[in-house]
């Protein structure tokens, strides 16, 4: 219904307006009626009603002064003018301050309900046209947002090389930042004593502690911009983009991430530790980090780290049915090991394979039936050039390639389906994102998207209804204490279960088991 307020200063007139036109048919609602204009200029400070029927002419403050407050506001309401044939002088000045139209005294019921019809018709569409915008922002808004969660981690892994590319993606997040002279660094920040911070100090889920970390960088302030490009553990990626125009120091660059932990100290109340990787003086630059990170040796744990996120990404687009950036990624990885041993490399190869054919079983078996011929580990075992190894894994992403039935890689159903599996087969257990989407062979990202799109709720707002629709089946067992079922269900205090468990329900576990389930106080002792 759409809001409707009548002024007249004749009470008999105003509430007679009210009362012989059906307004709910016309699909309005008679909100307030007023007998004079200032009382509704009073009224506009507070609500804005969709229309105003006002008599042109009243004792002190007139509908024409309405109209022109209305005009000269720029307020979204409509007015319609009551006037008689003398007044008709200052209806016609009332349509220059933008009135929808005005009734001549005596008003006629059908005339009221034509000119009202008509303004409905105006409002839904507009309605319509307001939906459509909200809409539009709100898919707008959701792309930058996995933008940003995509863009810096692709940048950074070797998945993106195209300058056109980078320089869209950053137009789009940092319009005011010129891409050409944007100076950024990779840094890595280790959180210290994680197994005890995780237990013993942080009271929500693992992916909470994800989720705070990428909403805190987002709100936080300084010369320059943060990005995680993954989190691993007790370790935080970061890109860090100097959104000023000149180039940073190293010792600038050290100031930066000093002030950044301290802030993030003081919100988590964990403790920590930075290494800087390498400073860069365009964001075209990052491209090559790992390949500087590569060639300066840096320790077996980076490089670890780092292909276990490169395997992490290339069976993703493997499972999105992006075969050819998972190519990509995959010759990416090879240019990387050439500088190991023969024999670890060949192992690595292996693992990363091994792991694709599984991703292929589970996604298209017919086709993973067809390749298993070229799936021979101990002709790879014998392979001692790069070239080899390379020709051998480019017959089967060629052979994925001519396969035209990979996966369903657009309407993600099966990929729900079987993450509905996967929490229900591990609800007794702390359920995070990552590793749902590792279970899945795709990026937490995406899961959080389609997660969202095929359910109407978040991943972590899923599994939280899960655990609370499985912890009241719990309650009804007389074995269990209530603080027992938070445990079970994997929650760290009976305070964030039951705080939880209240969002969920309206009540406390214990009153829900003592109001709803009727089993007493007795049943709790």
């Amino acid at each position: 219904m759409y809001k409707l307020i009548i002024v007249d200063d004749e009470r008999r007139i105003r509430e007679g307006l009210k009362n012989i036109v059906d307004w709910e048919k016309l699909g309005f609602t008679v909100t307030e009626l007023f007998p004079d204009g200032q009382d509704v200029i009073e009224y506009l400070d507070y609500v804005i009603p969709d229309v105003i029927l006002t008599d042109i002419k009243m004792n002190h403050v007139s509908g024409l002064d309405v109209a022109k407050y209305v005009f000269e506001h720029r307020l979204p309401c409509k007015v319609v003018l009551i006037s008689g044939y003398q007044e008709f002088e200052l209806a016609l000045q009332g349509l220059k301050y933008g009135a929808e139209d005005y009734l001549l005294k005596p008003t006629e019921v059908d005339k009221i309900e034509a000119t009202f019809a008509k303004i409905r018709s105006s409002l839904d569409e507009k309605k319509v046209q307001y939906e459509k915008i909200q809409h539009n922002r709100t898919r707008m808004d959701e792309a930058i947002q996995l933008l940003e969660e995509r863009f810096f981690s692709d940048i950074v892994m070797g998945v993106v090389d195209s300058k056109e590319y980078v320089a869209n993606c950053m137009g789009i997040l940092y319009p005011e930042v010129d891409a050409e002279r944007c100076s950024c660094f990779l840094a890595d920040v280790y959180i210290e004593d994680y197994d005890h911070f995780m237990n013993e100090v942080w009271e929500y889920s693992y992916d909470q502690l994800e989720v705070n970390l990428t909403n805190f960088l987002r709100i936080y302030k300084d010369t320059c911009c943060f990005h995680i490009v993954y989190k691993s553990d007790n370790l935080i990626e970061l890109v860090g983009i100097n959104i000023e125009p000149d180039m940073l120091e190293e010792s600038q660059v050290r100031q930066v991430l000093e002030r950044l932990i301290l802030e993030m100290e003081q919100n988590f109340r964990f403790h920590t530790s930075y290494k800087l990787r390498h400073i860069y003086s365009s964001i075209y630059q990052i491209a090559h980090a790992r390949k500087q990170v590569l060639e300066n040796q840096e320790d077996e744990e980076v490089l670890a780290q780092y292909l276990k996120e490169q395997k992490k990404l290339l069976m993703f687009n493997v499972t999105m049915g992006n075969v050819v950036t998972a190519q990509k990624l995959y010759h990416n990885i090879l240019e990387e090991l050439s500088k190991q041993t023969v024999q670890r490399r060949n192992n690595i190869i292996i693992d990363i394979m091994s792991t694709m054919n599984t991703v292929l079983w589970e996604n298209n078996p017919e086709l993973a039936r067809s390749l298993q011929s070229y799936f021979n580990y101990s002709d790879v075992l014998a392979m001692t050039k790069l070239q080899e190894v390379k020709n051998w894994s480019d017959r089967i992403f060629d052979r994925i390639k001519m396969a035209d039935d990979l996966v369903n890689a657009h309407g993600g159903i099966t990929l729900i389906e079987k993450a509905r599996d996967y929490i229900r087969e591990n609800i007794y257990k702390d359920i995070s994102q990552e590793e749902t989407a590792n279970y899945l062979y795709i990026c937490p990202s995406y899961l959080s998207r389609i997660f969202r799109k095929q359910t109407g709720e978040g991943f972590l707002q899923y599994v939280t209804r899960m655990k609370m629709e499985k912890a009241i089946e719990l309650l009804k067992d007389p074995r269990y204490k209530t603080y027992q079922v938070g445990e079970m269900l994997g929650y760290k205090t009976p305070r964030y279960f039951a705080r939880l468990f209240r969002t969920h329900t309206g009540m406390n576990p214990s009153e829900y088991r003592r109001n709803i389930l009727q089993l007493g106080e007795k049943f709790e002792k």
